[in-house]
C-alpha cells in the first residue's frame, strides 16, 4: 500500500473524494453506513463477541461505525498511512470497543475481515501475499468481506481517474479477485453487485436487492471463507 501518498493526503482526504465524485459529493459520507448495512444484511447481524479487523481503515470513520454497530465486538482498524492513523484515533478515543494499529496485529485471530476499496491501492504482485496474510489471521470459522470499485462500471471508472489518491491505483474485477481468492485457498461464498444508487433510499436499496448478480453496479462486495480442509 501507498503509504506515503496516503500520509500527503491526510490533511484533505475528505475533500478530495467529495471533489472526484463530482455530482455525487454531496453523498460522501454515505458510503461506510452503506457498507455496515450491506455487511448486517449479507454477512452477519451478530454482535456477540466478534473480533473485527479493519484492514486499510485510513482517517476510520468505518471502524468507528463498525465500533457502534457491533458494540460487543472488539475492532481493530489497520492502516500504514500515520497521520490517518492518527485522526483516526482521535475521532474514536470516545470507543472503548476499537483499537488502532500501525503494525498488523498478528496476534489476534478474527471473526470478520474487511478491506473497504483497499486492494486497488495494493500493487498486483502483492495482491496474492496481503490476501494470504489476511487469511493468516482469520479464525477457522471467520470471513473476509472485501469492497471494490467495479471496474466494468464507466462512472466508477471515471471517478477513479479523477481522484488524486487514486493515481497508481490498478483496479481489480470481480472475477480477477475470486480468482486470487481460490488460488490462496479461500471460497467466494458471495459476491453481490452494489451501488447502483448512491442514495439514502430504502426503495433504491430494495431495488439494488433485485440487481446484485447483475455485474455493473458502481462497486461489489465479496465474501470469502476458508476452503474445508
Amino acid at each position: 500500500m501507498c503509504a506515503a501518498d496516503f500520509n500527503h493526503y491526510s490533511n484533505n482526504y475528505r475533500s478530495l473524494l467529495k471533489e472526484s465524485l463530482g455530482p455525487l459529493g454531496g453523498s460522501a459520507d454515505f458510503f461506510d453506513p452503506y457498507k455496515i448495512a450491506c455487511i448486517k444484511k449479507w454477512v452477519t447481524k451478530s454482535n456477540q463477541d466478534l473480533s473485527i479487523l479493519d484492514f486499510g481503515c485510513g482517517e476510520g470513520r468505518l471502524t468507528g461505525l463498525l465500533a457502534h454497530e457491533f458494540i460487543t465486538a472488539t475492532v481493530y482498524g489497520y492502516d500504514v498511512a500515520e497521520k490517518l492513523l492518527e485522526r483516526a484515533k482521535y475521532a474514536n478515543q470516545s470507543l472503548d470497543n476499537v483499537h488502532f494499529e500501525d503494525s498488523f496485529p498478528a496476534y489476534v485471530r478474527f471473526d470478520l475481515i474487511l478491506a473497504a476499496n483497499v486492494f486497488h491501492h495494493i500493487s498486483v504482485q502483492d495482491r496474492g501475499r496481503v490476501l494470504l496474510r489476511l487469511k493468516g489471521v482469520l479464525k477457522s470459522a471467520g470471513r473476509i468481506v472485501i469492497f471494490e470499485h467495479n471496474p466494468l462500471n464507466p462512472i466508477t471508472r471515471h471517478i477513479v481517474k479523477s481522484c488524486p489518491f487514486d493515481e497508481d491505483s490498478v483496479l481489480i474485477s470481480s472475477r480477477a479477485l475470486a480468482a486470487l481468492a481460490e488460488s490462496c485457498g479461500l471460497k467466494v461464498i458471495q459476491r453481490n453487485y452494489i451501488l447502483y444508487f448512491p442514495w439514502s433510499s430504502t426503495l433504491l436499496r430494495n431495488i439494488e436487492g433485485f440487481l446484485r448478480h447483475v455485474p455493473l453496479g458502481g462497486q461489489y462486495m465479496m465474501e470469502l471463507a476458508n476452503k474445508a480442509p
